[in-house]
C-alpha cells in the first residue's frame, strides 16, 4: 500500500462502524472523502440518482430492464405496507430507476475486487429491498439500500487513491470470506466507508450542482450499525454460493422469506446487470420490458389481491384435529394442557406451548373458520416433530396453538420459521412481486423440568405475552420464552 493509506493499528473504538465525533477515525475518514470527491470520476447523473431518487429521469432501455426487476422488489414490499403507508407508482418508478442507475454504476466500479467479491458487495447493499419483500417497511428498506450503495462505492474510490490497485489486492487476499470488508477496513486501517461516504457526498453534491446536500430537498441517509452490515453481508454470501438452507442471522428479524425466490429473482437481475439475458429470461410479471406506468401496477395490485381473497375462501371446515376454543383463557384450553402437564411433572420433562396467528391488515377479518394456512402448518409442524395426532387448539379469532415436548426452544423456533417459509413458498409463481407473504406470527413459552408448584396459566399467560410480543415485530416474527 501506499503512503495515501497504511495500515495502522485499530483502537478500541474501532470495533465498530460509526466512531464517536472525538475519535480520530472521524478526521480521518472525513479528509479521505473530501480527497475521493474532488478525483471522483463518478458521473453527475449517478450523483443525482443517489441523492434524489424521487426525481423522474430520461430512462434509457439498458437500465430499464434492470429497473424492472428492481422494481418487482418496491411493488413486492409495497404489498405489505398498511394502505395509508403505501406509495404512488410514480415514485417507485423514479426509485427502481434511481437505484438500478446506481447498481449499474457500483457494479462497474468493483471489477477490480473480483468477480465473487463484487456480486456478494452488490447483492449485500440490496438484502434491505429483498427482505421487505416479506416484510413491508418500503421507505425504510429503500433508504437503507441506497445508503448502502453510496458507501459501498468508497471500496472503489478508495482503490483509486492506492497505486496499481493495492486495496482490491489486500482485500482478496487478506480479508476473510465470512468478514465484511467495511469491518476489515476501518479495523486495519481506520476508514470508517460510511463517515468517508457521507464526506465524499456531501463534496460530490457541492461539486456537480453548487449546493451543499443538507439543502437537498429529499436527501435521506440511514445510520446502519454493524451489526447489520455482518448480517446482511451473511445472507449475501450464503445466496450468492447458491445455498439450499439459509442460516438467518439470530440478530436480524426477517420475517417469512421465500429464499429461493429471492435467489432466482437474484441470479436474473445479476445477469441483467452485466447485460447477459434478454428479455425472454424475465418473468412476464416483471417490468423489465421498461418503466412500468400507474395502471401495471395497479394490475399487480388487484391480482394479488384477488388471490388473497380466494386463499382465504379456501377454508377446512372440518378438520379432526382442531378443538375449537372461545381464546387463551378458555378453561377447556387450560384443563387439557393441565394433564399434559402432570405427565410433564411425572417425568421432569420438556412442555412448549406454540401460539400462532396471522395479522389482519386493515380492514380485514381473519378470526372466523378454520384457514388453510393452519391446517398445513399443523401438518408441517407434526412433520417436523415427528409426533402422531398431533391436535390444535384454535380460537374464534383465528389463533392456533400447539403442544410440543421434549423439543430444543432454538430447534422448536426453527421448525416454526421452516413451516412459515414453507407455506409461504406454496405459491408457484416465480416473480417476487407476486409471492403474497402471509404475515404469520408466533409466540413460545417452554418449561423444563417444571417443580410441583407449577400452574398451567403460567405457561398459557406467557405464550400469549410473547404472541403479542411478535405481533409488534411484525411478519414471520417468532417470540419465545423458558417460563420457571
Amino acid at each position: 500500500m501506499t503512503s495515501t493509506l497504511n495500515p495502522v493499528p485499530a483502537p478500541a473504538a474501532a470495533s465498530k462502524l460509526g466512531p464517536t465525533k472525538s475519535d480520530p477515525i472521524d478526521f480521518r475518514s472525513v479528509m479521505i472523502g473530501r480527497l475521493a470527491a474532488r478525483m471522483s470520476e463518478v458521473p453527475r447523473n449517478v450523483v443525482r440518482h443517489l441523492l434524489l431518487p424521487h426525481i423522474p429521469a430520461e430512462y434509457d432501455q439498458n437500465t430499464s430492464k434492470v429497473a424492472g426487476l428492481i422494481g418487482e422488489l418496491i411493488a413486492a414490499s409495497s404489498k405489505n405496507e398498511p394502505l395509508a403507508h403505501q406509495s404512488s407508482s410514480e415514485s417507485d418508478q423514479s426509485i427502481s430507476y434511481s437505484v438500478a442507475v446506481s447498481l449499474r454504476w457500483l457494479f462497474e466500479m468493483e471489477k477490480d475486487f473480483g468477480d465473487s467479491l463484487r456480486s456478494r458487495l452488490v447483492l449485500k447493499t440490496l438484502m434491505p429491498l429483498y427482505l421487505a419483500a416479506g416484510q413491508g417497511r418500503r421507505s425504510t428498506s429503500t433508504r437503507d439500500t441506497l445508503t448502502m450503495i453510496r458507501t459501498a462505492c468508497m471500496l472503489p474510490e478508495l482503490n483509486r487513491l492506492t497505486s496499481d490497485g493495492d486495496l482490491s489486492t489486500w482485500v482478496r487476499e487478506h480479508v476473510p470470506a465470512n468478514t465484511d470488508p467495511i469491518e476489515s477496513i476501518l479495523k486495519s486501517f481506520q476508514v470508517d466507508l460510511a463517515l468517508m461516504a457521507d464526506s465524499f457526498w456531501r463534496q460530490a453534491t457541492s461539486k456537480n450542482f453548487g449546493t451543499s446536500v443538507a439543502s437537498v430537498r429529499g436527501f435521506e441517509a440511514s445510520v446502519l450499525s454493524a451489526d447489520k452490515h455482518r448480517s446482511w453481508w451473511s445472507l449475501a454470501g450464503q445466496l450468492c454460493a447458491q445455498r439450499a438452507q439459509i442460516n438467518v442471522p439470530a440478530d436480524l428479524a426477517v420475517g417469512v422469506i421465500a429464499w429461493e425466490k429471492l435467489l432466482d429473482h437474484w441470479q436474473r437481475l445479476s445477469r441483467t446487470i452485466i447485460g447477459q439475458t434478454d428479455d425472454s429470461n424475465i418473468a412476464e410479471k416483471s417490468l423489465a420490458s421498461g418503466p412500468a406506468d400507474s395502471s401495471q401496477i395497479d394490475t399487480t395490485r388487484k391480482q394479488v389481491s384477488g388471490e388473497t381473497k380466494n386463499l382465504e375462501e379456501n377454508r377446512i371446515a372440518n378438520d379432526h384435529r382442531f378443538v375449537e376454543i372461545r381464546s387463551g383463557r378458555d378453561p377447556q384450553l387450560s384443563s387439557n394442557l393441565d394433564q399434559i402437564l402432570q405427565h410433564c411433572k411425572n417425568e421432569q420433562g420438556t412442555m412448549a406451548l406454540i401460539v400462532t396467528k396471522r395479522l389482519a391488515n386493515d380492514g380485514e377479518n381473519h378470526g372466523q373458520g378454520f384457514e388453510n394456512w393452519q391446517s398445513r402448518f399443523i401438518e408441517l409442524m407434526d412433520a417436523h416433530g415427528e409426533a402422531t395426532n398431533v391436535r390444535g387448539f384454535i380460537s374464534g379469532d383465528g389463533e392456533l396453538s400447539l403442544v410440543f415436548q421434549g423439543v430444543d426452544r432454538a430447534e422448536l423456533g426453527q421448525w416454526i420459521r421452516d413451516s412459515f417459509a414453507k407455506i409461504n413458498l406454496a405459491n408457484e409463481d416465480s416473480s417476487v412481486a407476486t409471492a403474497v407473504a402471509l404475515p404469520l406470527v408466533a409466540g413460545v413459552a417452554m418449561v423444563n423440568a417444571p417443580s410441583r408448584s407449577f400452574k398451567i396459566d403460567q405457561l398459557i399467560q406467557s405464550a400469549w405475552r410473547c404472541l403479542d410480543g411478535a405481533s409488534k415485530q411484525g411478519a414471520g416474527a417468532v417470540k419465545t420464552i423458558e417460563v420457571y
